[in-house]
């Protein structure tokens, strides 16, 4: 959902950038779980820290928040999910001072130097981490340690590693951060980021196949989507809906899916699955690729249906199968917010000169470690490996069909159009969209509808790298004098938009049947008040327009009052200037304004009253506390205070801020960041630095802007 909100920060003129404190890390720690106390110091193992709790508190970790040495002398046991966030390196060991603490008797359960968490739980590694010469015990299944983008995970070879059953620790490392393992034995090790293995490492792969979540087989030839999906036996037949019975409804929350067969992709399609997926041919010990014959490869193989696009919304990682280009050219695009990842032993082949395209959308990521494509382009993160080729410009074979290419505008006509057109203009207009306007403008840009345009049955507009116009004015020529100019939807009609889509000096038509438009997949749809509304039905409604979570829809007054409007999206009001912010800022999801000592502030164009006015102090903006904390994404119930210490806590999802009344610097999870101006308390009132604030809520620098005429900032994220 791409939403825009506002949020005001005052005199963010002087302002300066923050920096992070850093400190030694040469501190020690005492654990035991079973003979420690909190109340102890922690500083030797006559009196050693029970557990670890927070920076913030009496436990070992509030020792070696800012780094250094953590001695088990006796059980270090997690005992629930724990994040691991120091300012500097810790390394956790049980050989520390000329002492040994290890004892790996009895084998069910070592007696002490040992490193457990609760069966099922996950050990998340956000700062860097080093295991040395301890006992790693895996008491149940599927214990994970998960190291996080910026962090690196070590595993020393002196590390011993026990479980009380058939299963050892996963690990898994995300896109930009390290693990280095040098020891031990392990279900599986796996993900995006950069793994470094020694000899003395073991993975245990039929634990591998049981721990890494759910699988899949397919197979289009020998399968059925009423079959289980659960082996070679009885695959499914097609990828389907995540609330479906193909494959996507088994992996919806992430797995493996096994290409036993042919998987074959028979339009265009989205992938958005709320987990990782990877695709292989070759798992539990089968290798299923079969390259032969060399214009039909038999199985192991992932194909698309000629000139269609497959959108990749969520993250995949393509391992070990054959992808196969197969007549006229496809495209693979990558969504903002999703990454895909072709692994080195990918294997690609074509029946043509061409191989497919790959286009990263903003804020995508595509990571190309193997295999051979046309081109690989886009305004998003793009990774090219050594052992990847990329031609240069996809070139279109088949002559009978319109050359695919990017075009700024397309025009489209129901009557009058034909698909064999470019769609360059009124006189050159496509007829339809799937095999007409969309296969012409592959990443997005303006439709002009210059005569009718229908769209025929449920339809899903696919996801584009950039936003799409629909308008009946173009290059200074209006067209809705003509009687059919106009947008609708054929009887019964369902339209998915799930990706920014833009009304504007444009008719909605709706006929005598009900339709539907559906805004998904965090889109935001825009209805200017440039747009005009037509109902031919007996009720005399229009549109049903339901907006999902996370989506966004800007309408003018008029369409909020023709449109039946449903779901759990924002609905903002339009206004030229905020669709102008949002042109500007395409993918933010918040824009405030805020103006020095008026206590109305505007959230996404709409006046919110504040219980207190910005105020300027020491040349900084102070916001109220609330206000600042909801504004980015912080509800009511994540914000404490604690009156005893003077001491405010905020937290969402994915942050948690603590900061203290007159204090030099906060807490960001656990990191401790100096402020150039601290929080203070005015008139009973609880002020906070704006831009702190805001840069650890997500907002960078260059998205606050400061207007001193009129003593107002914008802050967008």
């Amino acid at each position: 959902m791409k939403r825009i909100i506002c949020s005001l920060l005052a005199v963010l003129l002087a302002l300066s950038a923050l920096s992070i404190v850093t400190f030694a890390s040469d501190d020690v720690v005492y654990i035991s779980y079973n003979k420690g106390n909190n109340s102890n110091d922690g500083l030797s193992d006559a009196t050693p820290k029970k557990s670890l709790g927070a920076a913030s508190s009496n436990g070992a970790f509030g020792v070696i928040s800012d780094g250094g040495t953590m001695v088990i002398s006796e059980k270090l046991y997690f005992g629930d999910n724990y994040t691991w966030n120091a300012t500097a390196a810790t390394t956790l060991t049980a050989n520390y001072g000329g002492k040994d603490y290890k004892n790996a008797s009895p084998a069910s359960n070592p007696a002490s130097g040992v490193l457990k968490i609760k069966p099922g739980c996950t050990l998340t590694v956000k700062s860097d981490l080093t295991l040395d010469d301890l006992i790693l015990f895996s008491e149940g299944s599927k214990d994970t340690i998960v190291v996080t983008n910026g962090a690196t995970l070590t595993i020393t070879d002196k590390i011993v590693t026990m479980s009380k059953s058939t299963y050892n620790f996963n690990i898994v490392v995300e896109s930009g951060a390290k693990a280095v393992i040098n020891g031990g034995t392990y279900s599986s090790i796996t993900g995006n980021g950069e793994i470094i293995t020694g000899k003395n490492v073991t993975v245990s792969k039929q634990s591998l196949m049981e721990n890494t979540g759910a699988y899949a087989y397919i197979s289009y030839n020998a399968g059925n989507n009423s079959n289980d999906g659960l082996s070679d036996a009885s695959p499914k037949q097609g990828l389907g809906a995540v609330d479906g019975n193909g494959v996507v409804g088994i992996l919806k929350n992430g797995g493996t899916l096994v290409i036993s067969g042919k998987m074959y992709v028979g339009s265009s399609y989205t992938w958005n699955t709320k987990g990782k997926v990877t695709i292989t041919a070759n798992y539990g010990g089968k290798d299923y690729k079969n390259t032969e014959p060399a214009n039909n490869p038999a199985s192991g193989v992932m194909k698309l249906k000629p000139a269609s696009t497959f959108t990749v919304a969520s993250d995949i990682t393509l391992d070990d199968m054959i992808l196969f280009q197969e007549n006229a050219q496809c495209t693979i695009v990558v969504a903002s917010g999703a990454t895909f990842t072709v692994n080195e032993n990918v294997i690609t082949m074509s029946n043509k000169e061409h191989f497919m395209n790959v286009v990263v959308a903003k804020g995508g990521k595509a990571v190309i470690n193997g295999g051979t494509f046309s081109s690989v382009s886009g305004d998003g993160e793009i990774v090219i490996g050594a052992k990847a080729k990329v031609l240069g410009e996809a070139q279109e074979v088949v002559k009978e069909e319109p050359p695919k290419r990017e075009i700024i505008a397309c025009f489209v006509d129901y009557n009058n159009g034909n698909n064999a057109n470019m769609g360059e203009s009124a006189d050159k207009a496509v007829k339809t969209y799937s095999d007409g306007v969309f296969k012409r403008m592959a990443v997005g840009g303006t439709v002009v509808v210059s005569g009718k345009s229908s769209i025929g049955g449920n339809y899903d507009m696919p996801i584009l790298v950039k936003p799409v116009t629909f308008t009946s004015v173009y290059n200074g020529v209006d067209y809705r004098g003509e009687e059919e100019c106009q947008f609708c939807l054929a009887d019964n009609a369902y339209l998915t938009i799930a990706s920014d889509v833009k009304f504007e000096n444009i008719c909605l038509l709706r006929e005598k049947g009900a339709n539907t438009v559906k805004v998904t997949n965090g889109a935001t749809l825009t209805v200017a008040d440039t747009t005009t509304f037509k109902s031919l039905a007996a009720d005399g409604k229009h549109y049903s327009l339901v907006v999902e979570k996370g989506a966004t829809a800007i309408l003018s007054a008029e369409a909020q009052k023709q449109f039946v409007i449903s779901g759990e999206g924002t609905i903002l009001t339009y206004t030229d200037g905020y669709s102008e912010l949002f042109d500007k800022h395409l993918g933010a999801s918040t824009i405030v304004e805020l103006t020095i000592g008026n206590a109305t502030a505007f959230v996404n164009g709409v006046s919110t009253k504040l219980d207190a006015a910005p105020i300027n102090r020491n040349n900084r903006t102070m916001l109220p506390v609330r206000f600042l904390a909801n504004a980015f994404g912080v509800s009511n119930d994540g914000i404490k205070w604690d009156a005893a210490t003077r001491t405010a806590t905020l937290t969402n999802s994915s942050t948690t801020i603590v900061i203290t009344i007159d204090k030099p610097s906060m807490t960001v999870n656990g990191q401790s960041v100096a402020l150039d101006s601290p929080a203070i308390i005015e008139s009973n009132r609880t002020y906070l630095p704006v831009r702190a604030i805001a840069n650890a809520l997500g907002v960078s620098n260059d998205n606050i802007v400061w207007d001193g005429a009129t003593s107002t900032a914008t802050l967008v994220k």
